[in-house]
Formats: C-alpha cells, structure tokens, sequence
C-alpha cells in the first residue's frame, strides 16, 4: 500500500486527478449490480426489437441502435449495453478531471468532485438507463473536456490531434440525437468566429466533425440497410399549436380547424394540452401521427404559421416547457420524468434480474428517498445545477476571467438552447448533459478564482 501511495505521489497532478476521477465507475456500478439489466422504457424495446431482428430504422439515431447491436455481439444482453454506458461515463468523468487539474484545481478536489456528481442518484440511475441520451450525454461531456483542454493550454489549438477529438466529439452530438445539429453547427460556426484571428485548428475540427457524420449517413447507413425515415422534425412543436388552438381558437380558419380535427378529435387538442407534458396528446389513441406524416409540409406551414400569429401563446407556452431547465422548484400541476421504476413490457424476455441483492437494497432506498416531489428541486430537477453554471460564468465574466473559455460556453449555451426550443416535456435526460455541465462549471471558477498562491505544488507542476 505505501509502494502504491508513493508512486500515486510521483505522479503529475493531471494524471492524479484522472486516477481519482476514474474511481467514478463506482457509483453507477452499483445501481448496475442492482438494477440489472437498467431501465428499459418502450424507447427501450423497440430499439433492442430491432437489435433482435437486424432491421435498423432512423426512428431513434440508427447509429445508436447500431452501436447497441455492436455491444451485443460481444455479450448478447441489454446489460452490456449498460454497463458499457457506465464504463463510458466513468472514462469521461476522469478525463474531465484532469482537465480540471490542468485549470488549477487540486487533484484531490478534481477527482473527488467528479466521483460526487457520479453519485448524485439523478446522474448514476440515469446512466444504466438504455436510452440514446446517455451515449449523447457522453459525447457532449467530451466535447465539454476538450474545450476545457484549449482553456488550459491554449497550445492545443496549434497541435493535431486534441482539435480533430474535439471534431469527432460534436460529430458524436450531432448523431445521436436528431436534434444534434443544433448545437453541434452553430458551436462550430461560432469556434470560426471566435478563432477569426487565428483559425488554426478550427478547419481540422470542422473537418473532422463533417467527415464523422457524412461516414455514418453515407456509408453506414447504406452498408447496414437502415431505412432513412426518421421522425418529422416539425412534430416537436405539436404541444406549441395545440397551445394556440387551446388558448386562441379564433385564429385558425375553418380549412386549419377541418385538418386538426383529421389528426384527433378538436377536444383532444383542448384537454389533451399540457404544457409541461405533451405526453397525454401525443400519446392519446386517438391522436393518429400518421397525418402529419403523409403531408409534413402541410403541418410545418401550420406550425409557421402559428408562430407568426400567435407569437405570444407559443412563447408562453415555450416557457412553460422549458422553465424545469432553470427552475429548480417542482410545479404542483405538472410532472417530471425519470427513468421508469419498471421494466416496460416487452416479447424479448428482459427482466430485472439483480446480480446483487444488497446493491439493489442499498440503491432502492436511494431511489425511494429521491422520489417525492417535494425533494426532486435537489434529487432530479436539473435548474439548481444549470443556475449555478449560469451564475459562476457571469461571475467569472465580471472578474474578467473567461479567457479561452469561450468555446466551453458556446457549447453549454447552444445545448441549453437546443433543449429549450425543442423539449416536448419536462424530462431529465433531455438535461442531463446540462447538469453535468453545470456543476462542473463551478469547479471551473474556483480554479480560476483562487489566487495562484492557493494551488498545490503537485498542480503546478502538473502543469
């Protein structure tokens, strides 16, 4: 042990950090060993019917249902998807440490900080969930890291490799989510325009981004026979029209009224209305999809149209869906989503089956202790964590310390409007990068505010 502690010592703060860091694998371990296989949601099951039968369509990313039929080749169950997931996470989780390290943050104090937020019960329950948001999440937490790296040494932008990883890493984002796209182009767009007086690395970063997603569509996707339909884009702003008719119904003409009546009855479009959850109408039986998706070009100009005549409802209505991202309270009219205590209901035989009784003992208390509604402001709901992100940069901005920070807060930023635009309900894995995000740019500003006196010898010389 004292042979293990020395070499631990000799070590760079960097890579001590990165060894403490990795000691997150064992939170979500734990809820793995005891919730085995995860949670599996009708998302869930679909994607591994697919898995089961070979046939990848682009209703969810098809390049996550491939990833998922990969993993399975090796180990042909659900778990190794979630474990991988865990594996993955833990990797990041460590990865970031270091380059917290490298900002100034004691290795003690970067390591432990990442293993904390792999603890919290929303990030680790939410990590063995089989759901594209995690590996999504993974891959913007990369990019996050390697943002940070140029933060800490500006150099990076002048080397090869550290801006293609960056570039591979928004390719990811932009994959594994169809609505990707939209952080992954304006980040990048912005990265030309903050590089605009030196624009080493941003070609290379770009050009790996484009090269990533254009391998995928064009060659993949052709290669494993992937039928290209995904899911209309414009049926994300369902919730924003159903709002319009519930509160404005004077403004749609009598031939807009004849074409939602054709989608579901005129009072499934009143009651079914949510605006914290468009769940109950779009998942009404007699809401028929099918519509809209024989004509999309008729719902997308309606849609438009909405937004031109009734700005006011749908900005309204747009707030309400968005406000759990910065609103840590828990509305007493509306719910919010978490991954589902049971097994969906499934013809492929998965259960939950825990390897460990006593991890699921242990995490089933944790669970349970995480679950009322008067405690999800600090369990689950991810506005305490965005706040406090938001909140340090602007302090961070005023104590004039964001330098080469920049394309950290694009990306945080364009995610945060990513979701806001686009979010059908109030769900924390449409969140869960921001959350991460957000915690850890608290550990951002501590390290550029403390003195330079106050950090370690082993940090600086990590440096």
């Amino acid at each position: 042990m004292t042979a293990i502690f020395t070499w631990f010592r000799r070590q760079t703060a960097r890579r001590q950090a990165v060894l403490l860091g990795s000691l997150s694998l064992f939170p979500p371990l734990l809820w793995w060993l005891g919730w085995f296989p995860g949670f599996v949601s009708s998302d869930t099951v679909d994607q591994l019917g697919q898995v089961e039968r070979s046939e990848f369509s682009n209703q969810h990313p098809a390049i996550h249902t491939i990833l998922m039929w990969i993993v399975t080749r090796v180990w042909d169950h659900p778990g190794a998807i979630s474990l991988i997931q865990v594996m993955l996470l833990a990797a990041v989780l460590a990865f970031l440490a270091g380059r917290l390290s490298e900002l100034g943050l004691a290795p003690g104090w970067a390591g432990g900080l990442v293993v904390a937020i792999a603890a919290l019960p929303a990030v680790s329950a939410t990590t063995i969930a089989i759901w594209k948001d995690v590996p999504f999440t993974i891959a913007l937490l990369w990019a996050f890291g390697e943002t940070l790296g140029f933060a800490a040494r500006p150099e990076r932008w002048e080397q090869r490799w550290p801006p293609i990883r960056l570039g591979l890493a928004v390719g990811a984002v932009w994959l594994l989510r169809h609505n990707g796209f939209l952080t992954t182009v304006p980040f990048l767009a912005t990265l030309v325009w903050l590089r605009r007086r030196k624009r080493s690395g941003v070609f290379p970063a770009a050009g790996a981004a484009g090269a990533v997603v254009v391998a995928v569509t064009l060659l993949l996707y052709p290669l494993m026979g992937v039928d290209r339909g995904s899911i209309e884009p414009a049926t994300v702003f369902i919730s924003d029209v159903a709002a319009s008719y519930r509160h404005e119904p004077g403004n749609f003409d009598e031939a807009e009224v004849d074409y939602l009546a054709s989608i579901a009855p005129l009072d499934v479009w009143r009651t079914g209305y949510d605006c914290h959850d468009s769940t109950p109408l779009v998942f009404s039986p007699e809401f028929d999809a099918e519509v809209i998706a024989a004509d999309p070009g008729r719902f997308r100009r309606l849609v438009a149209d909405t937004y031109l005549r009734d700005l006011d409802t749908v900005l309204g209505h747009r707030w309400c869906a968005a406000s759990y991202l910065v609103v840590p309270w828990q509305p007493d009219d509306g719910y919010f989503h978490r991954p589902p205590f049971e097994i969906a209901p499934n013809d492929l035989g998965i259960v939950r089956r825990p390897i460990s009784d006593r991890a699921y003992a242990v995490t089933l208390a944790v669970f349970r202790w995480a679950e009322p509604a008067g405690r999800l402001w600090l369990t689950w709901r991810p506005g305490l964590a965005i706040v406090g992100g938001l909140a340090v940069l602007a302090w961070m901005g005023w104590r004039r310390r964001l330098n080469g920070l920049g394309p950290g807060i694009a990306l945080f930023g364009f995610q945060l409007a990513n979701v806001a635009v686009t979010t059908p309900a109030e769900e924390f894995r449409f969140a869960f990068g921001l959350y991460v995000i957000g915690l850890l740019w608290i550990a951002v500003a501590v390290a550029r505010l403390l003195p330079p006196g106050s950090r370690s010898k082993s940090t600086l010389r990590g440096r």
